[in-house]
């Protein structure tokens, strides 16, 4: 399944505190030591890692492994459940995002998650970005909120399908994908630091994967990513680094090559056997 990918030389390892090119410098998240339960029920299990701008981590796991619950952990989503318990800490540019000082909604706008089902705002594919960019300040005049609406939609490759629909379709009437990559969009247009993309993979063609492999691996340019998917193959063919998850704990976390090529974990490698197969 991986055969196209280089084969490791050495048995260097990058460790959890280190950037996709090896850079040990200041990390923009850090996790240390966290936890997470919900009624008493443990989702995330005393996870440390670090998270550096500039690279695209995967996370990959069984159902059930955590993968979503980190990446809602990391916005605080899993706030919207009651019963929630929380130990250690998750840092972003050295401050505890779960310390009663943090601001929700500054939180937000540093951190995109975008989720597996498509949620456009029911309104105009236009003001789904617009709406965003005004509100959060991004521009005040009309030529400079059309210019932010323009070049998230290039960047998405989207402007050249909507630009005569911009005021007139609304964007829940889009096709699926187009409805992804809109919601990735209208999470650029408030530049956040690090996007959380949920299985943005899911049910598309190969064509349409093909241009949304192009978009994560452009983003990493001005962004940090981190990404779930259905698919080993595209988490290799985007990721820098990978960790494997399961039961809420972080099994190993490495480099895309040499995770799919000599894991170190056994776990690690029955699992990527056995997926592939």
């Amino acid at each position: 399944m991986f055969d196209s990918l280089p084969k490791p030389q050495h048995d260097v390892r990058q460790t959890a505190g280190e950037g996709p090119a090896g850079d040990s410098g200041p990390a923009l998240m850090s996790l240390q030591g966290f936890s997470a339960s919900i009624n008493g029920q443990l989702l995330l299990r005393d996870l440390s890692f670090d998270l550096h701008q500039g690279e695209v981590l995967g996370l990959i796991g069984r159902a059930g492994a955590g993968k979503t619950a980190l990446l809602r952990a990391m916005c605080r989503l899993l706030d919207e459940h009651r019963g929630l318990g929380i130990t250690g800490h998750i840092l972003l540019d050295g401050a505890d995002i779960y310390h009663n000082a943090c601001d929700l909604p500054t939180l937000r706008r540093q951190l995109a998650f975008i989720s597996q089902q498509a949620n456009p705002f029911p309104m105009s594919i236009w003001d789904n970005i617009a709406y965003g960019v005004r509100l959060n300040r991004i521009a005040s005049t009309p030529s400079q909120v059309a210019e932010v609406v323009e070049t998230v939609l290039r960047r998405c490759l989207l402007w050249d399908d909507v630009k005569d629909l911009l005021h007139k379709m609304p964007a829940t009437k889009l096709p699926i994908q187009r409805q992804r990559l809109l919601c990735i969009a209208r999470s650029l247009a408030i530049r956040p630091k690090v996007l959380l993309l949920d299985r943005p993979t899911g049910s598309i063609d190969r064509m349409e994967l093909a241009l949304l492999n192009r978009l994560i691996v452009d983003l990493k340019q001005d962004h940090t990513v981190v990404l779930v998917t259905a698919s080993l193959t595209e988490t290799a063919h985007v990721a820098d680094r990978v960790a494997y998850l399961e039961e809420g704990r972080l099994v190993e976390i490495d480099s895309a090559e040499m995770i799919f090529t000599a894991a170190l974990n056994q776990r690690t490698r029955d699992f990527i056997n056995s997926t592939a197969m």
